[in-house]
């Protein structure tokens, strides 16, 4: 099996096609899913349809897909025989794709950044709309809704309208501690690192960036962290309690020491 391919989290095999496209853009920005379907030897838009669960997965396609993945002969039947279950036999799979759900919410920026979204004016619930608003491809966008659903934090109606079922969530319970320990230290870095683009390239009028040093008594960093804390629920309070709503920002406050200790 190729690095980066694998059936855990994924309990089939549409789920299989988008994770791998989602690595494979976060990878290199400009991978598009026209490439993607080049190299599974597909028409874009067949592949499209299957992504967008358009279009069932048969046996024949896994094989034939799989392959192209670099698929084991195991995690090939797996999938082939995982087309044939009925959605009532897949009771354990289902079990561990929430827990993978999870752990990708927390170590992904934008799960949160779509549900604050689809409060703001004007928001549009499709994919396409998401992925151009937050600077996603279409892919990462489609499948962090999907998730966002599956784990019960958007319903869908049938009118294809949004109703967002939680709201300002800090954490998610359904991992290890060291599994949610890795994930927030994952979307950590990816906020630090959009701090630094924002730096270079929002306008100074439409951000605020700072910092300071100083000495400290550090018995006191108790104290310190819940004044952060009360200032971030102030700051949201405040900035989410205006006439409109037109675009979502992230607030990211750091504190910690550039001294070494033996």
């Amino acid at each position: 099996m190729r690095a980066g391919i694998s059936r855990q989290g994924a309990p089939d095999f549409r789920r299989l096609l988008q994770n791998e496209l989602v690595r494979r853009t976060k990878e290199n920005p400009s991978y598009s899913l026209r490439a993607f379907a080049r190299m599974l030897g597909i028409q874009s838009g067949f592949l499209s349809k299957i992504l967008l669960g358009q279009r069932r997965v048969t046996p024949s396609t896994v094989r034939r897909l799989g392959g192209k993945l670099g698929l084991g002969l195991k995690d090939l039947e797996h999938y082939e025989q995982n087309c044939k279950l009925k959605p009532d036999k897949n009771v354990s799979q289902d079990f561990r794709q929430i827990a993978y759900d999870h752990f990708q919410v927390i170590s992904d920026w934008y799960h949160f950044a779509i549900l604050e979204l689809a409060s703001i004016d004007g928001f549009e619930p499709n994919s396409r709309w998401i992925a151009k608003t937050l600077g996603l491809s279409v892919a990462e966008s489609q499948a962090a809704i999907e998730r966002l659903v599956r784990i019960g934090y958007i319903g869908i109606e049938a009118s294809g309208q949004w109703k967002v079922l939680e709201a300002h969530t800090t954490t998610l319970g359904s991992l290890e501690s060291d599994e949610t320990n890795a994930a927030l230290q994952q979307m950590q870095k990816q906020i630090l690192q959009m701090a630094i683009a924002a730096m270079e390239n929002i306008p100074m009028e439409m951000r605020d960036q700072s910092a300071m040093t100083m000495a400290v008594d550090s018995s006191l960093l108790p104290m310190a962290k819940e004044k952060i804390k009360k200032f971030r629920r102030e700051l949201c309070a405040l900035l989410e309690s205006g006439k409109k709503r037109d675009a979502v920002y992230q607030l990211s406050v750091s504190l910690y020491p550039v001294t070494k200790k033996d």
